[in-house]
């Protein structure tokens, strides 16, 4: 007797402990039941997203779920609800009996709290071992929750036909309104699927559930649970059901965000807001479309557009492909899809270059020029179509897209800065070392992202901030309500006044009619800055560009990586830029480009990029950095040329300084502005010039042959030794330095 008194003892030991052991949160609300909708920046639905098992399912608190549907729910599952434990006794033995005298079970007697049992602990089998389980299970529940928390519960988890769960899914596929302004009928109908899913599915069996309906609201009326008036009106109702369509749009997009979901610390999101502006991306799905086909003789079949609002870093409109629905390549996303940029990574070399003393009026000559690489090869660039255009001042150089200056200008910087330049602004796909891209990276031979790229771009039209870009604008969060995303933490890349000149450069129609003519879908009837690139073999083809308020970008080419054929950079991907821009401003004009105040307008000569006289035949107004414009006056443009560029000229001669020159260091300029540049042209029978400064080396260089020297008060002696394969030349000249 004892030891049958011990174990029962024990027994009753063992449920008091399991009783008052806490109950894992995660259980009664699992952050992969919620299904949940996306949207985009005013609301419209992109696509909903269903929970992991394909279940739908919107979490609602039970203050914001009308009351009808939880009065009516109570009385048609657990009428002693709030009067029991979690165990209704009558109700067992009332289902006890009814189940002996059919001989099966046909009742189960359960109460609210011992379904949510069922639901929670996954109690499915009907046995009596599960039976006890979910008893017991029940009494924990009512221990360590409240009846408005077991009753939240369960009508959010409650099983209502159509693969919807919950009141909250379930009046919005059938009813489409929130179960906050559910009516009585509507409630009442609701009410009666849990018992009986399939045999009283509203679309399947709606006369059914019309008779059961009925049949319900006179019991709650007898019952006097409702008043004569919401019974006639309820009887009233007509069973009006409209089930939403299947939406998909945007789907690159949706894709997109529920990839970047996992870095965001959110568990149960109800809604996600996005910053994808639906008619538009419309609109723009159907223009890639059309273009694409007007491609077609070209070899191109695919393209993707990406637009980006310049203040938030909203993602506008992301097409990813021609066709998402096309089974064999759809579903590529050519906004984050790898490919080379070609000359639409230039602009970036050339910030870089002014930021580092370099000026838009500086001559570089753009002809055959050999670079050795690190390995002792030589590496001689080629421009689009092989022709060469002599001494180019910068801003044609860029504009034009010309090679031979960009790789110039990487030669001079080296690729290792313009390497971590590019990594600052947002290209993290380069993966190599920057030994490995060498002086191709100034030509687009790295490998990055439309997303990427227009965002640098974005970076320029914001004044040399980089921020990220924003793809959610904000979240309902079940747990933590609405959060707010905002694109925190931007940064200064580079300075207002290097990003103006460049938005300058870009948007001069006039420097680059030599290449692309005076009517090219570049010129836009309005302030507009743009750059077209075309990847090594015609794998790749871009534009990319801004106005104040948008930047967008465009590729067409080939996932597979075939070439095109016959396309150029005003041919393939310009006329669609254009089209999306002229779009952007179908109803307004955007504003100029803001020029910061540290620019200066300086009048200078076209063929020397000196400050201007009356001998210069052409005369055009340049753009400067204050600091960085030339303090020489063109004399003699002919001459000047002969003498800085004829590259069949005398062996060697130093061209700057000249002999005898003084130079003033100037107190009012940033030192980091003050530079002598020394120069020297040497035939080709030259490959190296050393730079000997009153005795001491300073500096080796291949061609073309600069240096820039830090002033030092004083007397100077430059001495330059040109070296060929068989050739030693020296040359020297005098200058001072007054402070």
């Amino acid at each position: 007797m004892k030891i049958i008194k011990k174990i029962i003892f024990a027994i009753f030991l063992i449920f008091i402990i399991f009783i008052i052991t806490p109950i894992d949160k995660e259980k009664l609300y699992p952050p992969d039941f919620n299904s949940f909708e996306i949207c985009d920046r005013n609301g419209i639905l992109l696509r909903k997203i269903l929970s992991h098992n394909y279940r739908t399912s919107i979490w609602k608190n039970l203050e914001e779920i009308s009351p009808w549907i939880i009065k009516v729910t109570i009385e048609r599952e657990d009428k002693r609800f709030f009067k029991h434990f979690g165990v209704d006794i009558i109700a067992i033995f009332r289902a006890l009996l009814e189940n002996i005298k059919s001989r099966k079970i046909v009742s189960g007697g359960s109460t609210i709290t011992m379904q949510v049992a069922k639901m929670v602990f996954s109690l499915k089998n009907r046995n009596i071992f599960n039976k006890i389980l979910e008893i017991i299970y029940a009494i924990k529940l009512e221990f360590h929750l409240s009846k408005k928390e077991i009753l939240e519960i369960y009508l959010n988890r409650a099983p209502y036909g159509n693969r919807n769960y919950g009141v909250e899914a379930a009046s919005r596929f059938y009813f489409q309104k929130s179960s906050s302004s559910l009516s009585l009928g509507e409630s009442v109908i609701l009410a009666l699927i849990p018992k009986s899913p399939t045999k009283l599915n509203p679309l399947r069996n709606p006369q059914k559930i019309i008779l059961e309906k009925k049949k319900f609201l006179k019991k709650l009326f007898k019952k006097s649970i409702i008043d004569s008036f919401s019974f006639v009106c309820a009887l009233k109702e007509s069973l009006f059901l409209r089930t939403p369509d299947a939406t998909f749009e945007a789907p690159h997009f949706v894709d997109y965000v529920l990839e970047k979901l996992d870095s965001i610390n959110i568990k149960r999101p109800l809604k996600i807001i996005t910053t994808i502006d639906i008619n538009l991306q419309n609109k723009i799905e159907e223009m890639l479309k059309t273009t694409l086909n007007s491609l077609r003789n070209y070899k191109i079949n695919q393209g993707a557009v990406l637009v980006m609002d310049n203040k938030t870093g909203d993602i506008l409109a992301m097409v990813g492909s021609k066709d998402y629905f096309d089974e064999k390549e759809g579903q590529v996303n050519g906004c984050i899809s790898l490919r080379q940029p070609g000359s639409a990574i230039k602009p970036f070399l050339y910030i870089l270059a002014f930021e580092n003393g370099f000026s838009p009026s500086d001559i570089i000559v753009d002809t055959l020029i050999e670079f050795k690489l690190p390995d002792g090869t030589k590496f001689a660039p080629r421009n689009y179509g092989g022709k060469f255009y002599g001494p180019v001042r910068l801003r044609e150089a860029l504009s034009l897209s010309l090679n031979i200056p960009a790789v110039y200008l990487i030669n001079k910087i080296t690729p290792q800065r313009f390497y971590y330049f590019l990594k600052n602004i947002g290209f993290k796909n380069l993966n190599k070392s920057p030994n490995f891209y060498g002086l191709s990276l100034s030509l687009g031979s790295a490998e990055v992202t439309l997303l990427e790229l227009v965002n640098a771009y974005r970076t320029i039209a914001n004044r040399g901030i980089y921020s990220k870009p924003r793809f959610i604008i904000g979240i309902y969060d079940i747990d933590k309500g609405y959060m707010e995303f905002k694109n925190d933490n931007p940064k200064e890349v580079f300075k207002k006044e290097t990003a103006y000149i460049i938005t300058h450069i870009l948007s001069d129609n006039v420097s680059r009619i030599k290449v692309f003519g005076d009517d090219s879908p570049l010129n836009l009837p309005f302030p507009c800055a743009s750059k077209t690139g075309t990847s090594k073999d015609y794998k790749d083809n871009w534009c990319v560009g801004f106005t104040n308020d948008y930047t967008v970008g465009v590729w067409v080419g080939n996932f597979d990586s075939k070439p095109m054929q016959g396309v150029s950079g005003i041919s393939g991907a310009a006329p669609l830029y254009r089209d999306i821009m002229i779009e952007l401003y179908r109803n307004n004009t955007p504003c100029v480009f803001e020029e910061p105040f540290k620019i200066v307008h300086k009048k200078i000569c076209a063929k020397t990029g000196l400050l201007a006289s009356k001998n210069c035949s052409r005369v055009i107004e340049e753009v400067f950095i204050e600091g960085t414009e030339p303090n020489e006056i063109c004399n003699n443009c002919s001459l000047f040329v002969k003498n800085n560029f004829d590259l069949d000229s005398e062996i060697l001669k130093i061209i700057s300084p000249c002999d005898g020159d003084i130079f003033k260091i100037d107190p009012h300029i940033p030192e980091v502005n003050q530079k002598i540049k020394f120069k020297v042209l040497a035939n080709h029978r030259i490959e190296n010039v050393v730079f000997v400064l009153s005795g001491k080396r300073i500096s080796e260089n291949e061609r073309p042959f600069e240096f820039y020297w830090k002033p030092i008060e004083g007397e100077h002696e430059l001495e330059v030794i040109g070296i060929g394969k068989e050739i030693l030349e020296k040359r020297k000249i005098k200058f001072k330095v007054l402070k």
